[in-house]
């Protein structure tokens, strides 16, 4: 194989890699930490942040951000 071929094998290979990445369009953030991220603790019983303010359920958080819960798995999906 000459150095024409390979470097064309590898480009071909890193585009199909970064195509079959960038595909899926959807992120999956357990509730937990997306509680911890927006700085309030989770309660898994009760499936709901408390903040400062106030307790917001995970699904309406999830929500909030234009997001699909899922109180199964207890996830919050975002994206296509």
């Amino acid at each position: 194989m000459n150095r024409g071929q390979l470097i064309l094998g590898v480009s071909c290979a890193t585009a199909l890699t970064v195509t079959g990445c960038a595909s899926s369009g959807k992120v999956r953030v357990s509730s937990a930490k997306r509680c911890a991220a927006h700085g309030s603790t989770y309660n898994a019983t009760a499936k709901s942040c408390s903040y400062q303010a106030a307790t917001v359920s995970a699904a309406q958080s999830c929500q909030a951000e234009g997001g699909y819960y899922d109180p199964g798995a207890d996830y919050c999906e975002i994206g296509n």
